[in-house]
C-alpha cells in the first residue's frame, strides 16, 4: 500500500511538469516511471510466482525502509506523451489509445464515419427517393384492377396500401366496384373494415352503399341485405346528426341517401315502414323531406313495381289512396320549405295514382292540368303551365289515361302536345306507341291508318333534321315495335296503301316498283339509314292487309314483293340488315315460328283468291304464273314443315 501510494504521488507531481516539455525531454527513467503508474493496478498485471521460485529476499521493503527500490517500468510511447500534452484541450477515453498510436503511426488523419453501413459508398449517386403514393393514383390502380374482372385483386391491394394513400374516396371507389359486381355482402364488410381502420364514411359512401343495394330486384332472396340496410340507415342519421352539430350549412347534410333507402323499402314491400320513417323526421332537425325526398316516396308507390308474392290489385289500390294523402302533405311542406316541385316529382305522383280508385284517378287528372298545363276536360282551353313538360311526365299521363280507360283522351292529349314546337324533344317511340294502341281501342273504330302512317313520317323527319346534332338521343326514331303497331292498325282498318307505305319506310323497298307492269329493279327510299329488316312478321301483316282489302291489284303487288324477297329466307329470318341478329332462343324461334305459318297460309289464301276471282283481263300469265307457282311450293312445303312438328331451320343458330 505504501509503495503504490508513493507511486501515485510521484506521478502527480511529474505530470504537470511533462506538459511543458516535449517527448525528447522526457528522461528514459521517467518515462518507465510515468509508463507503469498510469494503469491500475490489477491482479492480473502482476506475474504468478510459486513458493518454490520466490526467493527469500525478494519480500518487498517496508515503507520504513529508508531507500525503496522500484520495479522497471515500461518505456512512455510517443502517443502516450503527445496525449498528455493535449489532455488540457482535448482530453479522450483510454480505449482510443490503441486508435490513436496507429493514426501516428500511419501518420494519416482520423476520418470519421457518418454511416451506419459499412457497405454503404458516399461516391456512388443513387437516385432519388421514391414519390408518395397519392390516394388518386391509387384509386385509378383499383379501378383499372376492378375492370379487368380482379376484384379480390383490388380489395387486397386496397388492404395493404400505406395508410396515407387512403382515404374515404379510394374505399368508396372499392365499395361500388363490389356492389357492380352484387357482392353485396362483401361491399358491407367493406363498410365495416374502413370504420376499423379510422376511415369515417363520409354521405357519398351511404349514397354508394344505398345507389347499389337499390339494385336488387328480389328482396325476398336478400333478407340479410335488408338488415345490413336497416343498419346503414341508423349508421347515416348518426352521421348527419354528427355533421349538423359541428356546421349546420355543410354540404355533407344531403337527403339522397334517405331518398334511396326509402326506394330500397318500397322496392321491398315495406310500405308501412316508408312512412315510419318520414313522420319521424324532425321538422326542425338536420334533414327535412324535400322534393328528392317525396319523388322517391312516390316511385316507392308505384303500382308497376310491386314485389312478387303479393296482391297487385289491392296493393295497388291503397298505395293510390297513400299516395293522394302524401301528396296533399307534400304540398304544405314545400310551402314551408320552398322546395321546388319538378316534372319529375309530379310524374312520380301521377303513376302512383294512376292504379287507384276512380276519385284517386281524377285527383290525378287535376294534377295533370293543374301542373302540366294540358287540357284535360276541354281540349280547346289552354292552361298555364308553371312546369315544363318532359318525357317522363308525358308518359305518366298517357299511362293515366290507359289505366283510367280513356284513350280518346291520350288521342287528344298527344295531339295537343304535337302541335308546340318543342314536341320533338317530347315525345319520343314509346309515347307513340301507347297512342296507337290507344286509337285501336277508340270506340268507334278509325277508318283508316293514315294518322299512323303520318306520324312515322312526321318522326323520321324529325329524326333526320336533330342527326346534325351530335349529342342527340335516338329517342324519336322508330323501332320495330312502332312500324308493327302501324301495320297492325293498317290490317284492321283494311289500309293497304297506308300499309305499303309504312313497309317502305320501314325497309326501304318502293311499292310502285312491285306493281302492275312495272319491270325494273327495286331501289331504296331517302330513308334507308333507318332500314329495319324484313321479317316473317311484317311481312306477314302485310300480305294479310292485302287480302283484307280484296283488291287483286294489292295482292299481285304483296305477292312479288315477297318472291323477290325470297320466302323461305323470310320465313328462316335470314334476310337481316346489319345489327339485328337472328333469334337465337327457344321462345324467340318459336315466335318466328308462329309468323311464318301465318305468312305462308297468307300467301296461299292470296294465290287462291287470286286464281278464283281472276278474269281474262287480270288473269295471271308470263312471268307472273312463274312466280305464284314457285311461292305455292315455298308456302306448302313451310307448312308441311311447321305440321311436322320441325322449327324453321336457321343457319345462325345451329
Amino acid at each position: 500500500m505504501l509503495f503504490s501510494r508513493s507511486l501515485k504521488q510521484t506521478r502527480h507531481s511529474l505530470e504537470p511538469a511533462l506538459v511543458s516539455f516535449s517527448t525528447s525531454a522526457v528522461t528514459p527513467a521517467l518515462q518507465r516511471t510515468l509508463s507503469r503508474s498510469s494503469r491500475p493496478p490489477t491482479r492480473s498485471s502482476r506475474p504468478p510466482t510459486t513458493s518454490s521460485s520466490r526467493p527469500s529476499s525478494s519480500r518487498p521493503p517496508s515503507s520504513h525502509s529508508s531507500e525503496p527500490s522500484y520495479r522497471p517500468a515500461r518505456p512512455l510511447s510517443k502517443s502516450r506523451a503527445a496525449h498528455l500534452g493535449r489532455q488540457q484541450n482535448a482530453p479522450f477515453s483510454r480505449s482510443e489509445a490503441p486508435r490513436v498510436q496507429q493514426e501516428e503511426k500511419n501518420n494519416t488523419p482520423r476520418e470519421t464515419n457518418k454511416y451506419r453501413s459499412k457497405h454503404f459508398d458516399p461516391s456512388v449517386v443513387k437516385p432519388e427517393g421514391l414519390p408518395k403514393l397519392e390516394p388518386h393514383v391509387l384509386s385509378e390502380r383499383l379501378k383499372k384492377l376492378c375492370d379487368e374482372g380482379k376484384l379480390e385483386a383490388a380489395i387486397s391491394m386496397l388492404k395493404n396500401s400505406p395508410h396515407d394513400a387512403q382515404n374515404a374516396i379510394v374505399w368508396n371507389t372499392v365499395i361500388w366496384e363490389c356492389m357492380k359486381a352484387k357482392q353485396f355482402q362483401q361491399s358491407y364488410q367493406l363498410f365495416t373494415d374502413m370504420k376499423r381502420r379510422g376511415f369515417s364514411p363520409t354521405t357519398r359512401t351511404y349514397h354508394t352503399m344505398f345507389n347499389g343495394l337499390v339494385r336488387i330486384e328480389d328482396w325476398a332472396a336478400y333478407p340479410k341485405q335488408l338488415k345490413n340496410a336497416e343498419s346503414l340507415f341508423q349508421h347515416y342519421m348518426r352521421h348527419i346528426e354528427s355533421v349538423h352539430a359541428h356546421s349546420p350549412k355543410s354540404p355533407e347534410l344531403s337527403s339522397s341517401p334517405l331518398a334511396l333507402y326509402l326506394k330500397l323499402l318500397g322496392d321491398a314491400g315495406r310500405y308501412q315502414e316508408i312512412f315510419d320513417v318520414y313522420y319521424n323526421l324532425d321538422p326542425k332537425g338536420p334533414i327535412t323531406p324535400d322534393h328528392m325526398v317525396f319523388t322517391a316516396m312516390f316511385q316507392a308507390l308505384s303500382p308497376l313495381k310491386i314485389p312478387y308474392g303479393m296482391d297487385s290489385e289491392s296493393t295497388a289500390t291503397q298505395n293510390a289512396s297513400s299516395a293522394k294523402l302524401l301528396w296533399t302533405q307534400m304540398i304544405k311542406v314545400a310551402k314551408k320549405t320552398e322546395f321546388t316541385i319538378d316534372a319529375h316529382l309530379v310524374a312520380s305522383a301521377i303513376i302512383a295514382l294512376s292504379k287507384g280508385r276512380s276519385s284517386d284517378q281524377e285527383f290525378a287528372f287535376g294534377i295533370v292540368r293543374e301542373y302540366l298545363g294540358l287540357a284535360v276536360e276541354a281540349p280547346d282551353k289552354k292552361q298555364p303551365a308553371p312546369i315544363d313538360l318532359s318525357p317522363p311526365a308525358f308518359g305518366a299521363v298517357l299511362l293515366l289515361c290507359q289505366s283510367s280507360d280513356k284513350q280518346a283522351l291520350a288521342f287528344d292529349l298527344f295531339k295537343q302536345v304535337k302541335k308546340r314546337r318543342d314536341a320533338s324533344e317530347i315525345i319520343d317511340h314509346g309515347h307513340v306507341n301507347e297512342v296507337f294502341k290507344a286509337r285501336q281501342a277508340i270506340d268507334p273504330a278509325p277508318q283508316n291508318a293514315e294518322f299512323e302512317v303520318g306520324i312515322l313520317d312526321w318522326m323520321l323527319v324529325s329524326e333526320a333534321v336533330k342527326a346534325s346534332n351530335k349529342d342527340r338521343k335516338e329517342t324519336l326514331r322508330p323501332q320495330m315495335t312502332t312500324f308493327l303497331l302501324a301495320l297492325n292498325a293498317c290490317w284492321r282498318t283494311k289500309d293497304y296503301p297506308s300499309a305499303i307505305k309504312a313497309f317502305q319506310m320501314m325497309t326501304g323497298y318502293q311499292g310502285h316498283d312491285f306493281s302492275d307492269g312495272v319491270e325494273k329493279t327495286p331501289k331504296f327510299e331517302r330513308y334507308s339509314h333507318l332500314l329495319l329488316p324484313v321479317t316473317s312478321e311484317n311481312a306477314s301483316l302485310l300480305v294479310r292487309t292485302a287480302l283484307a282489302s280484296e283488291n287483286r291489284a294489292f295482292m299481285r303487288q304483296a305477292l312479288r314483293l315477297l318472291h323477290f324477297l325470297d320466302l323461305k329466307l323470310l320465313a328462316s329470318n335470314a334476310r337481316r340488315t346489319v345489327g339485328y341478329d337472328a333469334p337465337t332462343s327457344k321462345k324467340a324461334l318459336k315466335h318466328q315460328q308462329f309468323h311464318a305459318e301465318k305468312l305462308a297460309s297468307a300467301v296461299l289464301d292470296t294465290l287462291d283468291h287470286i286464281y278464283r276471282n281472276s278474269t281474262h283481263r287480270d288473269a295471271p300469265q308470263g312471268q307472273d304464273l312463274v312466280r305464284w307457282k314457285a311461292l305455292k311450293m315455298a308456302a306448302t312445303g313451310l307448312l308441311r314443315d311447321s305440321n311436322n312438328g320441325r322449327f324453321i331451320p336457321i343457319k345462325e343458330a345451329e
